[in-house]
């Protein structure tokens, strides 16, 4: 029986919150040109559009960067989030601090909504929720402890080491990409920053490209069990002492 999981923390260590889409376009003029006006238009509540430093090179040169291709040229501050939108992806991601669940998933359902709307995109290559937590500790010696992670490495137990670590961990049509870091430095989107243990898990439905309009067919299942899967992950990487100190509520 999997163990229960918290329905959150008293004391929350989440950090970063996005949902990403890649896509492909069948429209000639580029994605990013046409989606900031059309999500602008169609989103109520409280927004700003900025263009992002990217958006400066020409477009025959981000297309010739591999590194470029899903680079964001826009941004949308859209009540409590952020929608990046890029030539080929756009993401949303939460401002903090993290609003919750019940409230990035209907977030995440009325931008992929509108986007099926505008009638540009064909299909999705890949989406993704990627959760970022930084767990508070300047001592090295108790971040290593707080991780279920046991290494040696030239006859060298890890037991008070700074470490990075990154792994990547298929499950069905599912990739789980965990990265941790001890002694991590994160700025906040609100100015302010903090330090610690970073846990960091990026979960990716990887799959041959499906038209958006299948995607939404089954879209609000795919979410909560890629959301699901990214909190067990989470907990599964931190011990049960760790969690304890997160001050667990189950109910």
């Amino acid at each position: 029986m999997a163990k229960a999981l918290p329905k959150r923390l008293g004391k929350e260590p989440l950090v970063d919150a996005i949902f990403e889409v890649r896509f492909i376009s069948m429209s000639a003029t580029p994605a990013a040109v046409i989606l900031p006006g059309f999500l602008f238009n169609k989103l109520e509540g409280e927004k700003a559009i900025e263009t992002l430093a990217a958006a400066q090179l020409p477009k025959l040169i981000r297309d010739a960067d591999p590194n470029m291709r899903f680079a964001p040229l826009s941004r949308i501050s859209w009540n409590q989030f952020f929608i990046n939108i890029g030539d080929a992806s756009i993401s949303i991601s939460c401002k903090y601090p993290y609003p919750g669940w019940n409230t990035f998933k209907p977030a995440i359902t009325k931008v992929i909504t509108i986007l099926t709307e505008v009638g540009i995109v064909e299909s999705v290559e890949r989406y993704s929720l990627k959760y970022v937590d930084l767990i508070p500790s300047t001592n090295l010696q108790q971040q290593v402890a707080m991780v279920n992670l046991d290494a040696t490495i030239a006859g060298h137990k890890l037991e008070k080491e700074y470490f990075q670590f990154r792994i990547e961990i298929p499950r069905g049509d599912l990739i789980n990409i965990i990265q941790m870091a001890a002694s991590t430095i994160v700025m906040l989107n609100d100015g302010t920053s903090k330090e610690g243990l970073l846990v960091d898990v990026d979960t990716i439905v990887n799959q041959k490209s499906v038209l958006i309009q299948t995607l939404l067919e089954s879209f609000s299942d795919k979410l909560e069990e890629i959301h699901e899967i990214n909190k067990e992950t989470f907990f599964n990487c931190i011990t049960a002492s760790t969690t304890e100190l997160l001050e667990p509520i189950y109910e």
